[in-house]
């Protein structure tokens, strides 16, 4: 009987490594024939943006390392927003854990900018892509101790490369969309890589609910909190958001900023303020999400009747505005000083069905915030903001033009939706604390 049971053991086996095998060709191959399907955009992209041309060879794990000998800690963040959450834990890495090196990684262009300039002292490259033998070559190279992934960027063949080299995998200030679970749910038992990750530091207990009928191991998961809380700067603006105060706003007049706003938004805003007479009484200030955007924006405000002023165009306000200008910020990296300088912060991606942007960062200033209905991608803030009425929700572009038609009107209003804000956020922080706890394993002994 015994005999019978190991032989039926090894079977489950041998099918279970089969079904894997496939299962990682069938998704190489899919994923070779995607990178085909869209390479004309990769070329394209490449001709007209010269950062794609850089970044090819590390994509393909030709990335270069200069070792200080010390053991590698490879930290992992998509775009802009997982780069901003992470400071908090490199910052404290780095004070707390000196004998270890910081490797800095970002897909987007965007978010590697952003890597460099907040940390010009790391090195900072691209994420591989997923294919073939560039993970395995990243890896190769680098030689980390361990990997921390941003928020839940899963890509098999990685995993399968770090778990191959013994390689430990984590992810911290995890999150996993209503959207992302439903579609990991219908692939369960086909992509061999959730249990590839050694710890999931989550944000909250729904997160941890998702994780767990997954079938990830309870022992894994960690509720840990928002790193997020813990990186966003509360003040440290308030020279540059005072000198762009008196550029902005000469006469006295309020300031209105729509941050990290998506297609359609800029001018939904800004007709929105209108229609309502609030342009009349105010500066409005548009920060697309992604920079490339602004030519375009400026012709769409312009076709709808406003004047619109890029902020490259004024050297850095050192140029006069035109009294019914609207700006649009054209460069990254100036979000926050731009809030710092408002009375009332729209938070962009939340008027369109695209889940919304960080909202925190103009709370952390103590500023009026309002954002739309499509929040998903930040459903806890939104809750913990709403719950202490630190922000205020619109059904629609005509809610907001009379919201902040209203808001212009009431002064007290305003500075109290900021206080409110500003304490949401402090009292939210610590999970940076709490996930270095988890990691300490992972990381080794000083």
């Amino acid at each position: 009987m015994r005999d019978q049971g190991e032989t039926a053991a090894r079977s489950r086996g041998s099918r279970s490594w089969l079904r894997a095998a496939l299962t990682m060709a069938v998704y190489q191959l899919a994923f070779l024939l995607g990178l085909c399907v869209y390479s004309p955009v990769l070329l394209w992209r490449s001709i007209i943006d010269a950062r794609y041309r850089r970044s090819f060879r590390q994509r393909m794990g030709r990335v270069r390392i200069e070792s200080s000998g010390k053991p590698i800690v490879w930290i992992h963040g998509v775009s802009v927003g997982e780069i901003k959450a992470a400071a908090n834990i490199i910052a404290r890495l780095r004070a707390e854990r000196p004998d270890l090196q910081i490797v800095l990684s970002s897909t987007t262009p965007n978010g590697h900018q952003v890597a460099r300039q907040d940390h010009p002292d790391l090195q900072v490259m691209f994420y591989p892509l997923d294919f073939g033998p560039w993970p395995s070559r990243a890896l190769d190279r680098i030689r980390p101790r361990c990997v921390l992934l941003m928020e839940l960027e899963i890509w098999p063949n990685f995993l399968q490369a770090a778990a191959r080299r013994g390689v430990p995998v984590a992810i911290i200030n995890g999150r996993i969309s209503e959207k992302t679970f439903h579609g990991y749910r219908r692939a369960k038992g086909m992509l061999p890589q959730l249990d590839r990750i050694r710890l999931f530091c989550v944000q909250d207990g729904a997160y941890q609910r998702r994780l767990l009928d997954l079938g990830v191991d309870p022992d894994t998961v960690v509720v840990t909190g928002n790193m997020k809380y813990d990186s966003v700067v509360m003040g440290g603006f308030e020279q540059d958001g005072e000198r762009l105060r008196r550029w902005l706003a000469r006469d006295g007049r309020l300031v209105l900023v729509a941050g990290s706003t998506h297609a359609d938004e800029e001018v939904l805003v800004c007709e929105a303020t209108r229609a309502h007479g609030a342009s009349r009484s105010m500066r409005i200030v548009v920060v697309p999400r992604h920079p490339e955007r602004s030519g375009s924006v400026v012709d769409a405000l312009r076709a709808v009747g406003f004047v619109a002023v890029r902020w490259s165009e004024t050297n850095g306000g050192a140029s006069p505005l035109p009294e019914d200008a609207v700006l649009v910020v054209d460069v990254i990296g100036q979000l926050q000083k731009f809030y710092a300088a408002c009375d009332i912060a729209f938070v962009g991606g939340s008027l369109i069905p695209h889940g919304g942007q960080n909202m925190l960062e103009p709370a952390a200033q103590g500023r009026a915030v309002v954002f739309g209905p499509h929040t998903a991608n930040f459903r806890t803030d939104v809750e913990l903001l709403l719950r202490e009425r630190a922000a205020i929700l619109v059904a629609d572009a005509n809610e907001l033009g009379t919201v902040v038609a209203s808001l212009c009107e009431d002064p007290v209003a305003r500075q109290s939706l900021g206080e409110r804000a500003r304490s949401v956020i402090a009292s939210n922080r610590g999970a940076t604390v709490r996930t270095l706890e988890r990691l300490r394993s992972m990381l080794g002994a000083p």
